[in-house]
């Protein structure tokens, strides 16, 4: 009986290795038959043309009635301006909003936008160019702009908010961090203790400013402080200029903490708690609507998008699904980092 069971287990075993093995190698030659497709896309020639961007999202239905329609764009996950080949449809990037705002932009019948904002910030510049893209959405037509915050809307995500005419915050919301930082780690003890030295050479004494592999000099110190402080005033100007508030009341508030919800609410960063029925509402009563049809858009996938995720999913692709998008390089950042091991970000 003993026997008969161990073979039974022996079969079930060889059974699995050999799927196993079998498995591997389909995936390897899905992945290589992936990329040479995928290479190919890059010539126009082959792919079925080049999408015009106004075919790149379709317009669906959300909720509502009637002609006129308040349009949702969705900013989640750290905002930067590229997606990345594993999120080539990522709404946290400069790529994903401008693409939007032009269909709105398009659609006479659109009187409002709702920015679903789900985001503890990014890139400075990133985050300008979105706030000034909304802003001016604002002002050139005239139209409204409201903030629904997520779980989070932190940092950057808080500089984007404050284009927007209402600011409407979940109960549960995080936002605030109102403030720059400049990840940079030093590890010129742990080097030193293995006998590492660092030999690089510099035009002059400020150019390796910043190196972990030595500690920061005072001189060093201060001129990083002092292009942290300029981009600093710059993000509390825009939030002073957002929420109509005194640059100096702004100062109290944006030491970097982050604030609840009702705690926004108390200091005059939002307007208002509420949920997505909330700002719809909200957003048809600025834009003078008794009723409206809420839409979103959507990304038209394309055979050459599904080449790119296949692409990206090769072995040095995967590594950077632990890293922080657009952190593999120093940068200042608007972005909230709560429990942050710096080690994470460095190669």
């Amino acid at each position: 009986m003993d026997s008969q069971q161990a073979q039974r287990e022996g079969r079930g075993v060889g059974f699995w290795a050999a799927a196993s093995v079998a498995i591997f190698f389909f995936l390897c030659t899905f992945f290589l038959v992936a990329m040479m497709i995928g290479s190919l896309t890059a010539w126009k020639s082959l792919v079925a043309g080049a999408e015009a961007p106004e075919d790149k999202y379709i317009e669906e239905v959300v909720s509502g009635s009637g002609d006129n329609k308040i349009a949702i764009l969705p900013i989640r996950g750290i905002i930067r301006t590229e997606p990345t080949a594993l999120l080539p449809d990522d709404t946290a990037t400069v790529e994903s909003v401008q693409e939007r705002l032009k269909h709105v932009k398009k659609d006479d019948k659109v009187k409002a936008v709702l920015l679903l904002i789900d985001s503890p910030g990014g890139g400075i510049t990133a985050s300008d160019v979105m706030y000034n893209d909304i802003l001016k959405y604002r002002k050139d037509l005239g139209k409204k702009v409201v903030v629904l915050m997520g779980d989070v809307a932190a940092s950057g995500g808080y500089y984007i908010a404050a284009a927007a005419d209402k600011i409407i915050a979940h109960p549960t919301t995080v936002t605030g961090s109102i403030g720059v930082i400049l990840p940079l780690i030093n590890i010129s003890d742990l080097i030193h203790r293995y006998g590492i030295k660092d030999d690089s050479i510099t035009s002059g004494p400020l150019k390796d400013i910043g190196s972990p592999t030595r500690p920061m000099t005072p001189e060093e110190k201060e001129i990083l402080e002092g292009i942290i402080h300029d981009m600093y005033e710059r993000f509390v100007s825009v939030v002073a200029a957002g929420r109509n508030m005194p640059i100096e009341k702004v100062k109290t508030l944006a030491d970097g903490r982050i604030y609840t919800a009702q705690q926004a609410l108390e200091d005059g960063l939002v307007d208002k708690l509420g949920y997505l029925s909330d700002a719809i509402e909200q957003a048809k009563e600025l834009a003078g609507l008794d009723e409206a049809l809420v839409i979103t858009y959507e990304k038209k996938w394309s055979l050459s998008d599904l080449f790119k995720i296949a692409q990206g999913i090769t072995p040095p692709s995967v590594r950077r699904l632990f890293e922080w998008p657009e952190m593999d390089t120093p940068r200042l950042m608007y972005l909230w980092l709560p429990g942050f091991t710096q080690g994470i970000i460095t190669r």
